[in-house]
């Protein structure tokens, strides 16, 4: 998949909840377009579910290092995606999860998305920081309504009333990001040509930069360029969404 949405959301979900992450992941991925999402517990894990359903491809971005299963009902989820999509993380292998790694991965989840969509979310969900996130990255921002009356559905309320787009349905997401059912299927299983919107130093910088953490001196060793051209470069590439800070002095491609 060449374009890619989120859909996250509360992990204490409820059956409306979860049938219309599943609904929204089967859709999305029917069009071509990736669903990324976290692999946690409630409507993270029926998005991925959703899109594996029909065929599509999901992203899956950890709170952990990858060689951790977590939460660990999902581990066989966790080896469909890797078999079928793609498994993310911005941590070093051994990595355990802790609560404030799950924070700091929602903007590799924002960031590699077109839109975000937050099915369910409480007041003080964690969905709602891959909100503002999402919003400080230019990208559009989806709520779906929920009863009046459901705490799980505070969240997207409040975001709706500050101006995220109510969703309904996938119309609401195709027309407002301009993708049309023609577009999706010319532009499916084709890659996406990032090197059309990148210099030649930015795009031989991104072919070096894998999809996980790498040292800083090992990129200026792999793309074997000046170091100062290097650092603008992966500046560059930051702002434009190419690529992630890590810990430290790493970086990580994120599309």
């Amino acid at each position: 998949a060449g374009t890619w949405i989120a859909i996250v959301g509360s992990r204490k979900m409820t059956a409306y909840g979860r049938e219309t992450a599943y609904r929204l992941g089967q859709e999305i991925a029917a069009l071509g377009i990736g669903v990324v999402s976290g692999l946690a517990r409630g409507i993270d894990t029926w998005a991925h579910k959703g899109a594996l359903k029909a065929g599509g491809t999901t992203a899956a971005v950890l709170g952990c290092g990858l060689d951790y299963v977590y939460p660990p009902e999902n581990k066989n989820l966790m080896r469909e995606i890797e078999t079928c999509g793609f498994l993310l993380s911005e941590f070093a292998p051994g990595t355990e999860p802790r609560p404030y790694y799950f924070p700091l991965r929602n903007r590799i989840i924002s960031g590699m998305s077109l839109g975000v969509i937050i099915v369910e979310a409480a007041e003080k969900s964690g969905a709602l920081i891959t909100a503002d996130l999402a919003l400080e990255q230019g990208r559009e921002v989806f709520a779906v309504p929920g009863p009046v009356n459901s705490l799980q559905s505070k969240g997207c309320h409040k975001l709706i009333k500050q101006g995220a787009r109510l969703l309904s349905d996938i119309d609401d997401v195709l027309e407002e990001l301009a993708l049309s059912l023609k577009e999706t299927a010319a532009a499916k299983g084709k890659a996406a040509t990032a090197g059309e919107r990148l210099s030649k130093e930015e795009s031989k910088l991104l072919d070096v930069i894998p999809f996980s953490p790498m040292e800083l001196e090992d990129i200026i060793a792999a793309a074997a360029c000046p170091v100062e051209k290097c650092l603008a470069s992966l500046s560059s590439l930051e702002i434009k969404g190419f690529i992630a800070r890590g810990w430290g002095n790493t970086f990580m491609r994120i599309k």
